[in-house]
């Protein structure tokens, strides 16, 4: 899909990219994530056993690696990142039709097809029609190949680990791309780890910092109130207008976590939020192209 040029709904942040095109979090969907236009990209990191961020959702290769005639269990943790970075995950039976499934209100992202449908799935078969491999990468070479990205997309990078702020802070002082970085998490010691770091060593000039809050309560007003935010994230449904112009007042921006169906794309759409994760951007983007002509 090429970039729509008419397009100017909400920025659309591909979560964990394009998963139509490559599985999460790699490289190819990343890319295919740029040349749809997207305005922005959602990616999670994990950390390394020599201390290195990683690009990745899960703790374990359980999941991406499944289908691998050597496929693994090991645990990012445990390994090293060049251990980490040499598996090979296939694109069989790991990717996302573009269309939306029948009922996508229920966001049953990139988990595996058996549960999606309560059949087996045979893998043998899969690898033998898209033998294609791919593989995890450090945060340290996405941050090197996104500078040669075109400078108008902007990453939300959701830290899934402890102990990630000094070697991913570091990496982001020294970047090229900082200014085009929001850092957050929806674990709060993890915020708080980012947020006490923070306020204690400073951060890298023109980093935004954001916070997955997912909904607005007594613990999320206190949060907004005491960190650096620039945004936060909340739960499809669970915000309103009202919402969206108070937080606006604090100076905070809102993303909306996924709600890929076109009942909260229209909600969505009426209100002034800065953006959303999605799993289906060329559906969305089909969908708005059709209701704002």
């Amino acid at each position: 899909m090429k970039k729509v040029e008419q397009y100017c709904g909400p920025m659309r942040f591909a979560h964990r990219g394009m998963v139509q095109n490559a599985p999460e979090n790699t490289l190819g969907a990343f890319e295919a994530a740029i040349d749809a236009g997207c305005e922005g990209i959602e990616l999670d990191l994990r950390i390394s056993s020599d201390g290195q961020p990683i690009v990745a959702h899960d703790g374990n290769f359980t999941r991406m690696s499944l289908g691998h005639p050597n496929s693994t269990n090991g645990i990012l943790a445990n390994m090293t990142a060049d251990e980490i970075c040499a598996v090979e995950l296939p694109f069989a039976n790991h990717l996302l039709d573009p269309e939306l499934p029948a009922h996508s209100e229920n966001e049953l992202m990139a988990i595996l097809p058996e549960r999606l449908w309560g059949q087996e799935v045979d893998y043998e078969i899969a690898l033998q029609k898209d033998p294609r491999m791919t593989h995890l990468m450090t945060f340290a070479d996405f941050d090197k190949w996104f500078a040669t990205r075109p400078e108008d997309v902007t990453i939300e990078i959701e830290v899934k680990a402890p102990g990630l702020a000094k070697p991913l802070l570091d990496i982001i002082d020294v970047s090229p791309n900082k200014t085009r970085y929001i850092v957050f998490s929806g674990v709060p010691s993890y915020n708080e780890e980012f947020q006490s770091y923070i306020r204690a060593q400073g951060k890298p000039e023109g980093l935004r910092m954001g916070a997955n809050l997912r909904f607005m309560n007594d613990a999320t007003l206190k949060a907004i109130k005491e960190w650096d935010l620039f945004e936060i994230g909340l739960n499809a449904e669970h915000f309103t207008q009202e919402d969206v112009l108070w937080l606006k007042d604090q100076g905070v921006a809102v993303l909306s976590n996924l709600g890929d169906y076109p009942g909260w794309w229209e909600k969505l759409c009426a209100m002034d939020v800065l953006g959303f994760k999605t799993n289906y951007v060329e559906a969305f983007t089909k969908w708005w192209l059709e209701n704002h002509k």
